[in-house]
């Protein structure tokens, strides 16, 4: 699958009357909320992780996942070829044991409250990132066919949110407090 996503920074203000219409739109079972601490690796290998390819492992309340996400060029838009694997509870600590034995090393770790809608095929998150503030992203998970249509779709909920006219961020979380520490 072809995630194909778009993140623009918000203001408070803006976050509290999104909130407020993302909940209107949706109805509750389609509003999930939770604390995130992504852990993302560099590779002694393959120095294209952290730039071009990005394997992060993903701790939530309810949930471990390692997320492996392989950049791809569009216009305007952040694309990724992404493969998400779930982790038992409990075997986090073997993966990372795993993970390191096969040169892999942490670099950096992103603490975030979501709270994420699904609204019209698209998942519209809210985050307030630690170290960085908030922003909303909208992304669509397609076939390699579907890209043109999840970018439509994508400015359509853009423009009914009132924010089609902020700057795309192209950057990932972890390359945005990686740039604040130089």
């Amino acid at each position: 699958m072809i995630e194909v996503e778009v993140k623009v920074a918000i203001s408070e203000e803006e976050k509290s009357k999104l909130v407020e219409e993302m909940r209107s739109l949706c109805p509750s079972e389609r509003v999930h909320e939770e604390e995130e601490e992504d852990i993302f690796f560099v590779s002694s290998y393959d120095p294209s992780f952290g730039i071009d390819k990005t394997l992060k492992l993903r701790r939530s309340s309810d949930r471990t996942k390692l997320i492996f996400k392989n950049k791809r060029a569009m216009k305007n838009l952040k694309g990724n070829v992404e493969v998400e694997v779930g982790i038992e509870k409990g075997s986090e600590d073997n993966i990372l044991c795993l993970l390191r034995g096969l040169g892999f090393r942490e670099s950096v770790v992103v603490k975030k409250k979501r709270t994420s809608f699904h609204l019209d095929g698209c998942t519209v998150n809210l985050d307030d990132v630690m170290g960085l503030g908030s922003f909303l992203e909208v992304e669509v998970l397609v076939d390699e066919n579907e890209v043109d249509k999840a970018y439509q779709r994508i400015a359509s909920v853009l423009s009914a949110l009132g924010l089609s006219h902020k700057k795309p961020i192209l950057k990932g979380y972890a390359e945005m407090l990686t740039a604040q520490e130089v």
